[in-house]
Order: C-alpha cells, then structure tokens, then sequence
C-alpha cells in the first residue's frame, strides 16, 4: 500500500476492473448475452468507464444523466444507456447524452420524441415490462404491447429498441426461469405485432449470474443484461449471493483511512438506546478495551460495518457521519495515532466515496 499524504484514499485498481469486464463480456458472449456496463457507482468516474468500455460492454449505463453527459462529450464513440426513467425535467439532456433510455410512462415518451423532434435527433427507447420486482416498469403486458406499438407507429424520432425488466433491487425478488420467460414470451409477442426482432431483450442486471454462473441458460431471446457491481466489485456477489466466475479479480478496491484516536476505554455506561442514525444500540460490557478511531464516517462510506481489514485481530464497533471505530485490542500490530488501516470494500462504500469529494480517488495498475 503506498503512503499518501491526505486519507481517506480508495485506490481503484484500473487493470482488474478492466480484467472482469472483460471476463464477463467474453462468458456472456458465449451464450448470446451482451453486458451494458453500469457505472452509476462511480458517479461517472472515466477511468472507470474506461475499463468497462475496453472491456467489452455493449453500452456504458448510469442512473444519473450527467454522468451520461460527460461520458458523451469525453468519449462519444460510447453508447450510452439510461437506467433509470427519465423525469420530465430532463428530457432535453436525454435524447443529446444518452442514446437509450429505459421507459414505462407515456407521457414521458411522448416529451422524448418532442425534444428528439426539436433536437433533429432519433433517441433509442427500452419499454420495462414488472414480470416480478415491482419497481419500474408495467405489469400488463397487453398495456406494454400498446405502448410498443405506439412508440414503433407514432413517434418518428422514438426507435424501440426492445424491452427489459429487472429484479432484487426493491423487493429482493431473484430471477428464475419462470418469471424470466414471461419477459422472453412479451418480447416474442411484441416482436408479432411490429413485424420485425426486437435488438434489446434486457433480462436484468448481476442479478442474474445467480442463474448463468451455475450453468442455468436464460430463456431463449434473453440478449442482454445492465452490470455494474459484479464487475466493479466481485467480492459483494460472492459473499452476499454465492456467486463467483472463474477469472475475475476481487482486489479491485481498497480503502484506506487514517488513526485520529487510540485510547483504552471501558465498554459505554448507562441505558441503551439509539444512535445518531436512528438505529437501537444494545451495550455490551467487555470490559476495558483498546479502540481506535478513524477520520472516515457515514457521509464518506455509507455503513462502515460492510469494511473487511486487511489486517488481523480488528474488529468493528460503529460508526457515526464522520468516525469510524475498530477495537484493536486482539491485533498483533503496535497501532499509533496516525497510522493507516487499510480495508476491502462492498458496493454501498464505493456508491458513497466516489459521490463525496472527502474521499481521494487513486488510480493503480498491475
């Protein structure tokens, strides 16, 4: 780890980022499946988009439409992918960054094909049909095929581009075969209406490898899934979902803070209750233990509770906006005030520290 002189520091290793797109693309190819590469975790990071983009994604998706516009104006050979459904507000920057957008509400169409119009422009739409999930998306797939129809028919500077869905981010509803060829058999329907094949059949995100990396193929017309975390950050699917690929590297982030405090301390006296946060705290007296404070917090990293150290005989305490504490009593390290601990990370830490300017970004390769 190198020695830096302002913490905290995430150090993102640009060459395994790009080794796992890579890794993705090509196990996904194999059966037929492209890979939009989602970098809404890096609030656009180029570096990041990068990787994904030499690493074979298909399109470089993110939720936030400025991020898609500084990806157009820096590298606009990139297609790019909107995943989150425009507001109303926005629709002007849509059709001009961003190529695709996934959609469910008519009146939100029918403003894209009037700036689309205005723009002299043609804007690619993927219509989200809810087989499961319940977040974005119509439920009724008569009432998807209208829309379709509409969108093939009556708005000249709409293209369909085909139809999605997606899982596990709301509801924590999985994929499975059944509610995946429910979206299969809407593409099919939808492809008997416009008389022609659909580009896009967007099965969901990383989700989806709960499926494929056990060797279960997605129903016939499933070309195309949107991932972010799996590439980004391996190491979450493994633990969270039991979901690893031969050839993907976990060492993609490490996360390093800096010592403020060291202070042998009894446990907390008095009544439990809640914290700042809001969440009850039940105290536990173990006696008199050595704890260590870090200048990192909730505001930089989400949840600290989700950082693994690299070094042994640490374990967590909590956490507040803006310190960490870690008992360091078991640790065969002499820690001092103004050391650095060093730590892998999951999703929710990367999604905060790229969106905060507390936290410098540090780019390594192999």
């Amino acid at each position: 780890m190198k020695k830096y002189k302002k913490y905290p520091v995430l150090e993102v290793n640009v060459d395994n980022v790009k080794n796992n797109a890579k890794t993705l693309c090509s196990f996904c190819a194999e059966r037929g499946i492209n890979v939009a590469g989602v970098i809404k975790f890096s609030d656009g990071d180029m570096e990041i988009v990068k990787a994904y983009h030499e690493g074979g994604c298909s399109e470089i998706a993110s939720s936030r439409t400025v991020s898609l516009k500084k990806i157009k104006q820096k590298m606009p050979e990139v297609t790019t992918l909107l995943v989150r459904i425009p507001m109303h507000s926005e629709v002007t920057d849509v059709v001009k960054y961003c190529d695709i957008s996934l959609n469910s509400e008519e009146s939100t169409l029918r403003k894209l094909n009037a700036a689309a119009k205005k723009q002299g422009v043609n804007h690619g739409v993927i219509l989200m049909y809810d087989v499961a999930e319940r977040r974005e998306g119509i439920v009724d797939l008569d009432k998807v095929c209208e829309l379709a129809l509409m969108v093939e028919n009556d708005m000249e500077n709409l293209t369909l581009k085909g139809i999605g869905t997606s899982f596990a981010c709301v509801s924590g509803i999985l994929p499975n075969v059944d509610n995946l060829t429910l979206l299969a058999e809407g593409a099919r329907k939808i492809e008997g209406l416009i008389g022609r094949k659909l580009d896009i059949v967007s099965g969901g995100s990383s989700i989806d490898m709960t499926l494929l990396a056990k060797g279960i193929e997605l129903p016939e017309g499933i070309n195309h899934i949107r991932v972010g975390g799996f590439i980004a950050n391996p190491r979450t699917m493994r633990e969270i979902r039991g979901v690893t690929l031969d050839g993907m590297c976990e060492n993609t982030f490490t996360l390093t803070a800096e010592i403020v405090e060291i202070q042998d301390k009894p446990s907390p006296v008095g009544s439990s209750g809640k914290n700042w946060a809001g969440q009850e705290i039940k105290v536990e007296d173990k006696g008199v233990r050595r704890r260590a404070i870090l200048a990192i917090g909730s505001q930089d990293i989400s949840s600290a509770a989700t950082l693994h150290p690299l070094d042994e005989g640490i374990e967590f305490i909590g956490n507040s906006s803006d310190h960490t504490l870690f008992d360091i009593t078991d640790s065969p390290k002499d820690w001092k005030v103004g050391d650095v601990m060093t730590f892998t990370v999951y999703y929710m830490n990367l999604l905060y520290s790229f969106a905060t300017e507390h936290v410098n970004i540090k780019y390594i390769h192999n």
